[in-house]
């Protein structure tokens, strides 16, 4: 989600959106960060998984990642200090065996001592890499294959569907913008039923439970492809209202309202181009999805068709109708 978007991400420059590929993969490494999540409760949960894998996990571990929680635990556009490292860096990066995911975590430390992070920090982020490291291992052996085999039917399915999509060219068609970033991956996950499914882990990389009902699943790949197409003109705009919702001199806590506009605004052109209410706009409800769809709506009908000019009016028009 915005917010929780890694930096510094090379990006493949192309011309037309027909030389673009919806990608279905399944990878270890968002499989085993997912793994840990949902064992140690931080944010996930999966009462059917933790009951066929939770013993692989040993206790130790889990109370360790548990202590430790209020670092790692993330969502609405916000996250522990430790998340961006231990759940998007970890889920995004690639390393065949605990001895490669060492080398990440050493590296990991080595920036941290160049920031001079806090020692406090510093210790809890140790403690938390020897869990990650020491399960390695013992997850590719023991769980991993069969949830890659539980995986492989919603893969073939989801490749299928995705093949012949109109996702990019709808998208820049309503938007304006073109998207220049190569190939959308999607990185299907076994763990984590419930919790923050679909996650950037760098900014043509998406996460998703593999198993969430097919029309949801569908509607939220157009949605977050939005956000992704979006995010460059809409971000510093987010960064601008963060801080200026931080500064109102109100009782209610208005720091969600950017974090909402923006899926919001996801939402409110998911519908316009499948000229419905698509799932993600049902799903929504802690984004107040139809309150910012109806004042979209409206700045439509007045002549606003920026997706920046609609953001930044729809945020203010809120604002002004908060008590």
């Amino acid at each position: 989600m915005l917010g929780l978007i890694l930096s510094g991400c090379s990006t493949k420059q192309v011309e037309k959106a027909d030389d673009i590929k919806i990608l279905m993969e399944i990878r270890p490494e968002i499989n085993y960060v997912t793994h840990l999540y949902t064992l140690a409760g931080l944010g996930f949960s999966d009462e059917e998984y933790a009951e066929k894998y939770g013993n692989t996990l040993p206790q130790a571990a889990i109370d360790t990642l548990q202590k430790y929680k209020e670092y790692l635990s993330f969502g609405q556009g916000e996250g522990g200090m430790l998340s961006g490292i231990f759940f998007f860096m970890t889920a995004g990066a690639t390393f065949p065996d605990a001895d490669a995911l060492t080398a990440l975590m050493d590296s990991i430390r080595e920036e941290a001592i160049r920031q001079n992070s806090p020692q406090e920090v510093m210790s809890v982020a140790e403690a938390i890499a020897q869990v990650y490291v020491d399960n390695y291992d013992g997850y590719l052996k023991n769980v991993y294959p069969q949830a890659k085999a539980d995986m492989k039917e919603r893969q073939e399915q989801l490749n299928e569907i995705m093949q012949n999509n109109r996702l990019v060219e709808d998208w820049e068609r309503m938007t304006g913008y073109t998207w220049r970033r190569g190939d959308y991956h999607w990185l299907l996950y076994r763990a984590g039923q419930k919790g923050p499914s679909y996650n950037n882990l760098n900014d043509s990389t998406n996460t998703v439970y593999y198993n969430q009902y097919l029309d949801y699943q569908l509607a939220m790949f157009s949605h977050e492809f939005g956000i992704f197409l979006m995010q460059d003109s809409i971000e510093p705009l987010y960064n601008e209202m963060k801080e200026y919702t931080q500064k109102l001199d109100v009782k209610r806590d208005l720091t969600y309202v950017p974090w909402s506009a923006f899926e919001s605004l996801s939402c409110w052109y998911n519908c316009k181009i499948a000229d419905k209410e698509t799932e993600d706009y049902r799903n929504f409800g802690d984004a107040d999805v139809q309150t910012f769809c109806q004042i979209y709506d409206r700045l439509s009908h007045d002549g606003i068709s920026k997706p920046t000019e609609l953001y930044r009016n729809g945020i203010m028009e809120y604002l002004n109708n908060v008590e």
